[in-house]
């Protein structure tokens, strides 16, 4: 009983405000974005950016597909299961807004995409992975 409500409240306030852009898209501010991953044991979390941007900073356990590859398409078959939630970001929202279309498309059930993106997520002082950190990349 006691899963039942905390998933229920879970999906109470992730969902709550939150700005859903196309079918199986959802569009979160940071701090939902922040909680909806902090409650995934194993999350998809996804940077589109390109491997330069990523390189430099990114959020802890991201990993990086850059949306402008040609191998973009192959590489989510590869590294997704459209069974669990992707989370997916960019620098301010415009490439993983797309992303998210394209994942929708591809029959994925659900997609978190971080509205601002890591702008958005770095102005509430959340925190990211830069090169110069140690054990980093």
């Amino acid at each position: 009983m006691k899963v039942i409500l905390k998933s229920a409240l879970v999906l109470a306030v992730i969902f709550s405000g939150c700005n859903i852009s196309a079918q199986g898209v959802s569009s979160f501010d940071p701090q939902k974005f922040r909680f909806a991953l902090s409650e995934d044991e194993k999350p998809q979390l996804i940077d589109v950016r390109t491997k330069a941007e990523f390189d430099a900073e990114h959020i802890k356990g991201a990993i990086n597909i850059d949306i402008n590859k040609k191998d973009f398409l192959q590489k989510v078959a590869k590294k997704l299961k459209k069974d669990k939630i992707v989370y997916v970001y960019c620098r301010t929202g415009i490439r993983s807004l797309r992303a998210a279309k394209i994942l929708s498309n591809l029959d994925f059930a659900r997609i978190y995409n971080l509205d601002g993106g890591l702008e958005a997520w770095k102005k509430q002082s959340y925190p990211v992975k830069k090169k110069h950190d140690r054990g980093n990349l």
